[in-house]
């Protein structure tokens, strides 16, 4: 499965910071058949309020059900990556961002059955909109620690082979004995 980048739009509400505070917040968009990839609850910190964020909230309906539940658009561009994990996914791509000179606002992601989900967000739309060209661009290369790991095997591989193919060296210690005796045959031949 391939990775799959695109721009996204986190909903938003905030509400007090006590128990079910998170479900009442949900339930209006449950009834109103709203099927979400990402929840996210945090709390502030001066711990009586709390943030709720939610996304896909796409279509009429779903968008009419999130504004009655008091969420609204958050002011944060984001971009959506959902697609199969792979080693060094995550430090690919924010090694990707880094180069571009481009600040990662916040970040979340979560793996489950080798389905990677990931959330990116920046300070401005320009940002996010480049995002996703960079992070497209680097998809297409194998991360760092893949090409490392596959090096090693070669190079292991290689070590191996050398081993085998080398000829045979005579032990250090035949070869200081058939000189002595050569050293003291001369000597005898010559007295």
């Amino acid at each position: 499965m391939a990775v799959t980048v695109k721009r996204a739009t986190l909903w938003t509400t905030t509400t007090s910071n006590t128990p079910g505070s998170l479900a009442a917040s949900l339930s209006p968009l449950a009834e109103g058949q709203v099927n979400l990839d990402l929840v996210m609850g945090y709390s502030h910190p001066d711990k009586a309020g709390a943030t709720i964020e939610v996304f896909p909230v796409e279509g009429a309906s779903p968008q009419r059900a999130a504004r009655r539940a008091g969420y609204r658009k958050s002011g944060f561009p984001c971009v959506s990556i959902m697609g199969q994990n792979r080693v060094g996914l995550g430090r690919q791509i924010a090694s990707a961002l880094a180069e571009a000179g481009i600040n990662i606002n916040f970040f979340i992601a979560q793996v489950v059955r080798n389905e990677y989900v990931g959330m990116f967000s920046f300070e401005a739309d320009s940002e996010a909109d480049l995002a996703v060209k960079i992070i497209r661009e680097a998809l297409k290369h194998k991360p760092l620690a893949a090409t490392r790991k596959r090096a090693q095997r070669a190079t292991g591989a290689a070590r191996k082979v050398s081993k085998r193919a080398a000829p045979a060296k005579r032990p250090a210690s035949k070869t200081r004995s058939v000189t002595k005796k050569k050293t003291k045959t001369r000597r005898k031949a010559k007295a």
